[in-house]
């Protein structure tokens, strides 16, 4: 027997919501351009024909997607802002492993993206890099080379490395992408990490770190696809029979190596959340 319609109640949603996602659309066509000052509570409300309450719950949505400010004082106000690219790599990143969390990404889908992604950043670096970014990935290499460092402090190294070399490339977007990939990362270094070598690691670090110093795009691009042939093959062994198509990401995601706070705090600059 065929499952019986049943009519739900119709929600709508609140007016504080509808009047946020206009503001919101009017930022991101142009029209409320960053800095401009916002009507008045008062005024606002009274062209919406709602309370001042609705437009007080309003600001403090927009307030929580750091699309508006308000200031104090003679020249106070609530004022359009754009959030800043590390905010929207952690927005990015949360959302990320919500969906991770909810849906069937597959682990294969994730290393693919990171590596079309990241190759483009390598070889970016190693054609637009600043000194002090070189000895930001220097800082890296050598930290993973240090004898006796545990495997957690492996992989938050390991981080600052990719980081410092995606900053490099000097390209907000792909760097954008890749912080938003390496909050979720240690999610999927659960899998590897027994099987990781930390010396293995640390000598294709060295080599990507020598081709970026040198500004050598095609020797970078080799360098790191060697990198990347290995973790594929660490995955695969650790995989066993099963396919990296066949796994989703919200299997691995009841532990994280290192911790996910940290991680974030590491890539964003910022500290960690309580």
């Amino acid at each position: 027997m065929a499952p019986q319609f049943v009519p739900r109640p119709i929600t709508t949603t609140s007016a504080a919501q509808q009047i946020a996602e206009q503001i919101r659309l009017g930022i991101m066509r142009g029209e409320l351009p960053l800095g401009q000052r916002l009507p008045s509570e008062s005024e606002l409300a009274a062209e919406f024909s709602v309370s001042r309450g609705t437009i007080r719950e309003t600001m403090k949505l927009l307030s929580a997607q750091r699309l508006v400010e308000a200031t104090r004082g003679a020249a106070g106000g609530t004022f359009v802002r754009l959030p800043e690219p590390v905010d929207v790599a952690a927005a990015m990143g949360d959302t990320i492993t919500l969906w991770f969390n909810a849906g069937s990404t597959s682990v294969a889908e994730v290393n693919d993206a990171r590596e079309w992604i990241e190759r483009a950043c390598t070889i970016m670096a190693a054609r637009h890099r600043t000194e002090a970014e070189l000895e930001s990935i220097r800082a890296a290499v050598e930290a993973m080379e240090a004898p006796g460092i545990e495997m957690d402090e492996m992989l938050e190294i390991d981080i600052d490395f990719h980081v410092a070399v995606s900053r490099a490339a000097h390209n907000a977007v792909l760097e954008l992408a890749m912080n938003a990939i390496h909050i979720v990362r240690p999610y999927t270094n659960t899998m590897i990490m027994p099987l990781l070598s930390i010396p293995t690691i640390a000598q294709q670090h060295r080599a990507i770190f020598e081709a970026i110093a040198v500004c050598d795009e095609e020797r970078a691009r080799a360098a790191f696809d060697i990198h990347v042939a290995h973790l594929e093959e660490v995955r695969q062994r650790a995989l066993a029979d099963r396919r990296a198509e066949e796994v989703p990401v919200s299997e691995l995601t009841h532990e994280a190596h290192p911790d996910v706070e940290r991680i974030r705090a590491r890539i964003l600059g910022r500290p960690p959340r309580p």
